[in-house]
């Protein structure tokens, strides 16, 4: 079964494989309050990769591979890619 938790090690080691996107497409398609939630706690572990230096190598919509330099291109790809996930992500870090 292909879910965000038989993930996590990739999210957490900042790698999203096609898999991946394929679940995290699953929580922001949904769209219920739990699976967006769940998508942003795998939008959290990506940030927090990329915050301790990790090289992210990013499954996109488009087959190609995003590999931000910058935490403007990790926001970037977030926004085009999970808009709801990303969006409880931020919510999430103001409280």
């Amino acid at each position: 079964m292909n879910t965000l938790q038989s993930h996590r090690e990739e999210f957490e080691s900042g790698i999203v494989t096609e898999s991946g996107f394929a679940a995290m497409d699953d929580a922001e398609g949904y769209g219920a309050a739990s699976t967006v939630g769940a998508g942003s706690a795998s939008v959290a572990m990506l940030w927090r990769a990329f915050e301790k230096g990790e090289s992210l190598s990013l499954y996109s919509k488009d087959k190609s591979v995003c590999r931000p330099m910058t935490e403007e291109q990790l926001a970037v790809w977030c926004k085009a890619n999970f808009p709801a996930c990303y969006g409880e992500y931020l919510r999430r870090l103001k409280h």
